[in-house]
């Protein structure tokens, strides 16, 4: 996937955007987040005059979106201070910085049942993000590998491998080879979702598709997948980090 900035004016102000040319997408499709900012997805037929017709006509709701979300100038990182709340499998937890005891050089997470305590040193308070995203990575590559033995022993699907990491347009999916692959950020949603997204993958390893069979598996073995894909549609845009 080829990806490009670019800066467009939208009702006489200068937007900055990603173009992400996608061999996947059938669709010309605007994508408007607070992480990724505005992104236009570029299907391979699509021409640069296509695209232009698509900010065109999108204009007034472009420039709508981008001032809900901040995006004017690009994707908005959020700025992680003490009393800040996380969300780990949908529990919110206060954080808590502090700097690290003396003689300690590595960071140092401590979750409590409503507390997560980030012990950084000097400098890496400034902007704690960079760590508390490295610990959410190592906490969801452990919860959602546990997650998916846990469902792969009750419905008997098992994948080849499973991989967890940076996802930007997708929370899960299924590779031919059988690997699935989910967003770490995924682990920020209530539990309920983060299965629902589980058993959707594990049901691709029987069903390569989103037919008819593919649906009726996924609601026999998890009768509330729909409401958990309604909740990452409507929702999905707060598990940032």
């Amino acid at each position: 996937m080829a990806r490009r900035q670019d800066i467009r004016l939208v009702q006489g102000r200068p937007l900055r955007l990603q173009l992400r040319r996608s061999s996947r997408a059938r669709h010309l499709r605007l994508d408007v987040t607070p992480r990724r900012g505005v992104e236009v997805v570029v299907p391979r037929w699509a021409t640069r005059r296509d695209v232009d017709a698509l900010l065109a006509d999108a204009e007034s709701w472009l420039a709508e979106k981008a001032e809900v979300h901040g995006v004017w100038d690009g994707p908005r990182r959020r700025q992680w201070t003490s009393g800040d709340h996380v969300s780990l499998l949908g529990e919110p937890h206060v954080l808590e910085l502090a700097p690290l005891p003396e003689g300690r050089k590595r960071p140092r997470v401590t979750v409590m049942p409503f507390e997560l305590l980030l012990e950084l040193p000097a400098m890496e308070l400034l902007d704690p993000r960079p760590a508390l995203e490295r610990w959410l990575r190592r906490f969801a590559g452990d919860e959602l590998r546990r997650r998916t033995r846990h469902w792969s022993d009750r419905t008997g699907l098992a994948p080849s491998r499973v991989i967890v990491g940076e996802r930007t347009s997708r929370w899960g999916s299924c590779s031919a080879r059988g690997t699935l692959s989910y967003c770490y950020r995924l682990v920020m949603a209530p539990r309920e979702v983060v299965d629902a997204v589980v058993v959707h993958e594990l049901c691709h390893l029987r069903h390569m598709h989103h037919g008819p069979e593919f649906h009726a598996m996924v609601r026999r073995l998890y009768p509330d997948h729909d409401e958990a894909m309604v909740w990452l549609r409507t929702r999905g845009h707060e598990l940032e980090v």
